[in-house]
């Protein structure tokens, strides 16, 4: 018999590491201006409710967000840019970004975002034409933060 899922006990969706990588590009963009602030705190809180579920223990997501900072830490930019490539889905891709995109927005969007979201995105492979259509999305005011 397979072993499957053992003792029917469900996967956590922590161990995702694509929902890792997730949380990691949110929290990318919101520190590429230096500042993270109490606005995109609490935009990251509401994507990483969607992402993770409103009721995962706060103190776990905690640790998640400190093991992206350290993995950013350690690796330097470039060389997470490049976890992220090998951790997303091609399908994933586009989606993560824009929620990403919301959180570093909901304070406006610094140029060093910006221009992070644009670099992230060229090594995700987005055309520039879904990545403009994204930062029209999140401009225009739509809620990039709902939903994986």
């Amino acid at each position: 018999m397979p072993f499957g899922n053992l003792a029917g006990v469900e996967p956590s969706p922590a161990d995702d590491p694509a929902r890792r990588a997730e949380i990691g590009l949110c929290v990318l963009l919101a520190v590429a201006d230096g500042d993270v602030s109490d606005k995109e705190i609490g935009a990251l809180s509401t994507r990483l409710g969607s992402l993770l579920g409103d009721e995962f223990p706060a103190v776990a997501l905690g640790a998640m967000v400190d093991a992206e900072i350290s993995k950013m830490s350690e690796l330097g930019l470039e060389r997470y840019v490049k976890t992220l490539v090998d951790r997303l889905p091609q399908a994933r891709r586009a989606p993560a970004l824009r929620g990403a995109l919301g959180v570093a927005y909901a304070d406006g969007l610094a140029p060093e975002e910006e221009s992070m979201f644009r670099d992230v995105a060229k090594e995700l492979g987005l055309d520039a034409a879904t990545v403009d259509a994204i930062l029209a999305e999140v401009r225009a005011g739509a809620s990039p933060t709902r939903g994986p």
